[in-house]
């Protein structure tokens, strides 16, 4: 089965892994198909860190929403092809899986505390985002990232 990180093409950049095959992803998320979970994990960790955000985000247009064209810009950036022999995307891999790991822990919390229609993907977004930014794994994913990218 195939592996796919989406991600979105307006705003901050998010990213997840999608697992299952019959899913069909619409005109406002972008997706990549990866050769396994380690690679899959490798660029979750990368699109949703700050270092990405940092560099992308002078290259975003901003429309009246907010930025925007994400997908114009985020192949553009150095980011190395992923390499199971290179320690360093290792390390950004196994960060990534820590954190994919910690987000959907999160994200039954939330569930759990609002109820399921309590959580729409807007508050989902940002819930995560907010948590990635003051874990333990993101700060893992972030170290991890700012020794990849230049």
């Amino acid at each position: 089965r195939p592996v796919r990180v989406v991600y979105t093409s307006a705003g901050r950049p998010t990213a997840a892994l999608l697992k299952r095959d019959d899913t069909i992803v619409d005109y406002k998320l972008f997706w990549i198909t990866c050769r396994n979970e380690r690679e899959a994990h490798y660029l979750l960790a990368i699109i949703n860190s700050q270092s990405l955000y940092a560099a992308v985000s002078a290259l975003m247009s901003k429309g009246l929403f907010g930025a925007r064209d994400l997908q114009k810009h985020l192949w553009k950036l150095p980011i190395p092809e992923f390499d199971a022999n290179d320690a360093r995307h290792v390390a950004v891999a196994e960060a990534g899986q820590a954190a994919e790991s910690g987000a959907a822990q999160e994200l039954a919390r939330l569930r759990e505390a609002r109820g399921q229609a309590g959580v729409t993907w807007r508050i989902a977004r940002r819930e995560l985002r907010e948590w990635l930014q003051s874990s333990p794994a993101g700060e893992a994913v972030e170290a991890a990232v700012a020794r990849l990218l230049p």
